[in-house]
């Protein structure tokens, strides 16, 4: 279980199954959900001494900010929150390019095609303990 995670996705839908299945799952203390990348990283760039999020789960495909520029700005975000943070995109894309580009940034940890399974969640809780 890690401390905190953030969900970041446009869909009301796909939040609410993406939050129930991460709380079914037992993957973190506190989870935080953002409909629009800006308003997260706008919450990143402005911390004020709060613990960053142990996870993101980022979508590619939104409006105005989308996962690509997210990904972009993440890398002008305050050290603490780039050195401790880990990004998982989490897309309906299953797109090879935009797989290619999303590790091109090197917080992305992993690449899941939505919908998110059991199975992602035991290989990202692996992966964590791993590291």
């Amino acid at each position: 279980m890690v401390a905190k995670a953030v969900l970041i996705d446009d869909s009301d839908i796909d939040l609410f199954i993406q939050r129930r299945f991460l709380e079914v799952y037992n993957f973190s203390e506190e989870l935080v959900l953002y409909r629009s990348a800006e308003e997260a990283l706008n919450w990143l760039r402005m911390l004020n001494g709060e613990p960053p999020p142990d996870i993101i789960f980022l979508d590619l495909n939104m409006p105005d900010v989308d996962g690509f520029s997210f990904l972009d700005n993440f890398s002008e975000l305050p050290e603490d929150v780039r050195s401790k943070s880990k990004i998982v995109v989490l897309t309906s894309s299953n797109n090879k390019k935009d797989k290619e580009l999303a590790f091109l940034n090197q917080n992305v940890i992993k690449f899941i095609t939505k919908p998110l399974k059991q199975a992602d969640i035991e290989d990202l809780k692996k992966r964590i303990k791993a590291a």
